[in-house]
């Protein structure tokens, strides 16, 4: 019907009937990507622990954490603007050193001992890694959690609890068929009840884990390479958020295409 006084009419699309608004009321529609993969919000942004853009200046030793409070130590890893995902910028660990980079705040939101989620781009250089720890938070013994590239395996691999759970890239290489060197890859690892998750570029591993956590982090480090200097290609990160109390993903998705939301 046509518009009374005070209203509006909006067009009909194909297969559908006009919607009928009343004057003062204002509709919004919004279309995007999901909230928690590179959205303009994140509905999780209260249990966001860390997030790291790794945005600067070249050679910088600043790391940004977008959490309050949240202070990281360049041990051996510094910005590089030759190379990013996002923001024109990554940190590098270029095989000089053991660690890239270490929490220098307080651990004491790092003990992972529920749901969680570990979101990050890394890029290796070579083929000959060294058991290279993309992350790792340790409690001094066999380790709360940890996302690595096994010795001599092109694989990426997520130990939680020592030796007690592994989730491998079953897989193999990135997942997709491709090479892991010299290619960004996105890992997602996560926890959600007694079920461990990993995913490669949005390809979905899972597996049960019956292994309680028991001591807190002693540790958080980012870009840990073995002591094997000599074999230990450059490692490169990117866009790293760490949620607690949340376990994002559960089956395969598509890796985001911008930047986490800042919480």
């Amino acid at each position: 019907r046509r518009a009374g006084h005070g209203e509006r009419h909006l067009p009909a699309g194909a297969g559908h009937h006009p919607v009928h608004v009343p004057q003062g009321v204002c509709l919004m529609f919004s279309m995007g990507p999901p909230l928690w993969a590179g959205a303009a919000s994140d509905p999780f942004a209260a249990n966001v622990i860390s997030l790291l853009h790794f945005d600067g200046a070249d050679g910088s030793t600043t790391f940004t954490d977008q959490v309050a409070g949240r202070t990281w130590a360049g041990d051996d890893g510094v910005l590089s603007t030759s190379d990013s995902v996002f923001g024109g910028a990554c940190v590098v660990n270029n095989g000089n050193g053991m660690t890239g980079l270490r929490l220098a705040s307080s651990l004491a939101d790092f003990y992972l001992n529920g749901d969680f989620s570990i979101e990050f781009w890394f890029k290796v250089m070579a083929d000959q890694w060294a058991g290279t720890s993309l992350i790792s938070i340790s409690d001094g013994g066999y380790g709360i959690c940890s996302v690595s590239l096994p010795f001599g395996d092109p694989i990426v691999s997520m130990r939680r609890h020592g030796l007690g759970i592994q989730v491998d890239n079953s897989m193999g290489s990135d997942g997709l068929g491709g090479s892991l060197i010299g290619v960004w890859t996105h890992v997602f690892a996560g926890a959600q009840g007694a079920t461990n998750y990993l995913a490669i570029n949005g390809i979905m591993n899972s597996v049960v884990d019956g292994h309680p956590l028991s001591t807190a982090p002693t540790s958080v480090l980012i870009a840990v390479h073995a002591n094997f200097a000599v074999i230990t290609p450059e490692t490169r990160i990117d866009e790293l958020r760490i949620t607690k109390g949340v376990c994002r993903h559960t089956a395969s998705f598509t890796p985001p295409t911008a930047p986490y939301p800042n919480p």
